[in-house]
């Protein structure tokens, strides 16, 4: 258990102001958090124990710890006593596989420490760790400072998946003008899909940041709130790209369906054409072929041949006339 503890849990701590952090284990929290260091505690995959422990040493509410266990709830901002309680949606976006896979991050902030939780590994969490422990500053700038980090980086994250979004649109947008069929009609729909997931998610983002910003908290200091300024300027900028896409991709799949029916057009004109062409042929032809024992020419030895020389000819001067009108 200890060792499976020691996995999951990421504590780290100040020791001195504007000095380097160390990485403690979770048994000696209660010892730094009474001496007042400052302090931030990650743990991935939660578990009914790990809250059970947070509640006994943090003294968290019930219900807040209730929504660490569920990876469902949707992104809010509660204040409990002096703790800033906040869900956080983040993404965990790979252009190879492009998929959002959204995961919650849950963060508990207090002017001394700041705890989050999540049930799946986030590549944010593990960049703002790295930060932590290579740059003494992070840290010692306050718990709110290593909040911003953390909600800073899950909004780049859609950046980043919107920016892969849009090359692939303009790759689309030539595969449809140049003529390129192939699985574009997928390919349009699942960019709507990725399109319409990511601006339902990222919408609660903007108001919960919009409440940071705008309130005044005290778990978050006037620079941290500049700062937390400039991410909701990026997620009300992603949204807007968002929007502008889906207008995009709207007006490539009319194009699409456009050039379908053209297409489908232009394979029923040849058909007609060749309709048109067969049908006085097949008139004669039914003619000579009645089964009347007198037609004159039956008998003929040069008759078949004067038959196919005449229906060439109205085949040919059939095609001319239409060549001419410019059906052809």
């Amino acid at each position: 258990m200890v060792k499976q503890i020691d996995d999951r849990w990421a504590c780290f701590v100040q020791i001195e102001e504007n000095g380097a952090c160390i990485q403690v284990k979770r048994d000696e929290v209660p010892g730094y958090l009474a001496k007042g260091n400052l302090m931030w505690i990650d743990i991935l995959d939660p578990t009914a124990e790990d809250t059970g422990w947070l509640e006994e040493v943090f003294d968290f509410h019930t219900l807040a710890l209730s929504d660490v266990l569920n990876n469902d709830v949707q992104p809010k901002q509660e204040t409990y006593d002096d703790i800033l309680f906040t869900v956080f949606a983040g993404v965990n976006f790979s252009p190879n596989e492009y998929v959002f896979d959204t995961v919650n991050l849950n963060l508990f902030l207090s002017t001394q420490y700041l705890v989050t939780a999540h049930c799946h590994p986030l590549k944010t969490v593990n960049t703002v760790k790295t930060m932590v422990k290579t740059q003494a500053h992070v840290l010692s700038k306050g718990t709110d400072h290593v909040y911003y980090h953390l909600l800073d980086g899950l909004v780049d994250r859609y950046v980043t998946a919107i920016d892969k979004m849009e090359d692939d649109i303009e790759d689309l947008e030539e595969a449809v003008f140049e003529g390129l069929e192939e699985k574009i009609q997928e390919t349009l729909f699942e960019l709507k899909r990725h399109a319409a997931h990511a601006k339902r998610s990222l919408r609660p983002k903007k108001e919960a940041l919009r409440v940071l910003v705008n309130r005044e908290l005290p778990q978050i200091t006037d620079e941290t709130r500049t700062h937390l300024r400039d991410v909701l300027d990026h997620v009300s900028g992603s949204i807007d790209h968002l929007e502008a896409h889906r207008e995009l991709l709207n007006s490539l799949m009319d194009s699409y369906m456009s050039r379908i029916s053209n297409k489908m057009n232009r394979v029923m004109e040849m058909l007609t054409i060749i309709a048109t062409i067969m049908l006085p042929l097949s008139v004669i032809t039914g003619v000579f072929g009645m089964n009347f024992r007198y037609i004159p020419g039956l008998d003929s030895h040069i008759g078949f041949w004067v038959l196919m020389l005449f229906m060439g000819a109205l085949a040919t001067g059939m095609i001319l006339v239409f060549r001419k009108k410019g059906i052809l």
